[in-house]
């Protein structure tokens, strides 16, 4: 700005030097302020303008940074869901002679399985579901994972309707 301003005083120095009629001179002066004046106006509109559009992104931001977090959220409490396994205690019924048994897989691993009455061996089949039926549990599995955004906004106006309060 200094450096306008610098030019500009130099630009009036010249008139006045170049101009021996001194209502002229006033009045050519007094017309150059008007037109800084209305470029300073101009730019002003236009700074104000910036600064409104640069808030209007600012807030977007938080929004969306928000909408992020929830949604991180909830991805990482559905890997926790999905890839971290409990501790888990089966009933198992022995195929070979029928004995009923607790067998206990920490951590959901799976290990060999011997009946303790009869010392076979039993096989578990991991991939079944808990009904036996694969083409069920596939169903489950897809109609878990639709994602239905509405629900994802409603959930959002719910929290902004709490934070209200």
């Amino acid at each position: 700005m200094s450096n306008l301003k610098k030019r500009f005083n130099l630009i009036i120095e010249d008139l006045e030097k170049n101009i021996k009629n001194k209502e002229d001179l006033e009045y050519i002066k007094t017309q150059i302020y008007n037109i800084a004046l209305i470029f300073l106006d101009e730019l002003d509109k236009l700074v104000e303008m910036n600064f409104n559009r640069l808030n209007v992104m600012i807030d977007r931001e938080k929004e969306l940074s928000r909408k992020v977090a929830k949604m991180e959220k909830i991805l990482d409490d559905l890997e926790k869901d999905v890839y971290e396994a409990q501790d888990c205690d089966f009933e198992i019924i022995c195929p070979y002679c029928n004995a009923e048994f607790v067998e206990e897989f920490p951590n959901g691993e799976s290990h060999d399985v011997k009946c303790p009455e009869c010392g076979n061996s039993i096989e578990l089949d991991w991939r079944e579901g808990f009904n036996g039926n694969e083409a069920d549990e596939e169903q489950n599995d897809e109609e878990s994972l639709d994602f239905d955004e509405n629900e994802f906004d409603e959930d959002e106006q719910e929290d902004d309707n709490e934070d209200d309060m």
